[in-house]
């Protein structure tokens, strides 16, 4: 190790030297060292919030980043990761194709399914209950939230099975828990997620998907867009952990659900 960091530091001072400017990508990824190096993490929703900060921890890291987002045109700041940016809206079967098409022949060792809808009133004192529940937003909660990560996994396979060590994370919620009582609103995104753990537990037995590693974990209460200002923790802060829990997966994770710090969650 001494060795491989000793002639890192030649190499820096030869280029300056020279008068060479090396992008400050690479004087990072030097710096830190390259732990992902030859995998490949593919994070959806990676635009904004907690996807977008998992793809710029998982890059820093030497990780090859592929980041979904609806409009990659927009996805500005997704771009500065150095991640290679997929149009996918998770409920269109289409994109998803379309995905599975442009990303075939590609490994993938870890699958984020971080993608999520919460609904339209975001953490406000107005969420909806079943006054104001309509048909339609419990349908597009289902769409995204259970069966996004359900039918993107499906595409993926392939990609996935290329991997020695292929692991698909389902990012859940504790709002999902059914023993933790009941808030009385938000039941698009509850019911949906509390489906998605029921999603991850059957993978799990799926002999299909044998000799993969599969989870569900829950990021906590992020200052996200979705999160709102009443979040009590920095994505930064919560996605450097779950990055080193999703690293540190072993058989006894398979098929759980985990908080962001590593406890484990009940169902």
């Amino acid at each position: 190790m001494k060795t491989k960091v000793f002639a890192h530091k030649s190499l820096l001072c030869l280029f300056l030297t020279l008068g060479i400017i090396l992008p400050s990508s690479v004087l990072a990824k030097g710096a830190k060292g390259a732990k992902g190096k030859g995998l490949t993490v593919l994070i959806t929703g990676a635009n904004r919030g907690l996807g977008l900060e998992m793809c710029k921890q998982f890059a820093a890291d030497g990780y090859t980043v592929i980041g979904t987002a609806r409009k990659p045109e927009k996805a500005t700041e997704l771009k500065t990761t150095g991640a290679t940016i997929v149009k996918l809206d998770v409920t269109s079967e289409l994109d998803i194709a379309a995905m599975a098409k442009t990303l075939k022949g590609q490994k993938i060792d870890i699958l984020i399914n971080n993608a999520g809808y919460f609904g339209p009133n975001l953490m406000t004192e107005k969420m909806d209950n079943l006054n104001t529940l309509t048909r339609e937003e419990m349908t597009r909660c289902i769409s995204v939230n259970t069966l996004g990560p359900l039918f993107v996994t499906q595409a993926l396979l392939p990609n996935l099975r290329l991997s020695k060590s292929p692991k698909v994370i389902n990012i859940s919620t504790r709002s999902a828990i059914l023993a933790a009582g009941s808030g009385g609103h938000a039941y698009g995104y509850r019911v949906s997620k509390t489906a998605l753990n029921m999603v991850t537990r059957t993978m799990a037995g799926d002999k299909s998907m044998q000799g993969f590693m599969v989870a569900s974990i829950a990021p906590g209460h992020n200052k996200t867009h979705m999160g709102t200002h009443f979040g009590n923790l920095k994505p930064a802060d919560s996605m450097k952990k779950v990055k080193e829990l999703i690293e540190s997966l072993t058989p006894k994770h398979h098929g759980g659900f985990w908080f962001y710090d590593g406890t484990r969650r009940p169902w």
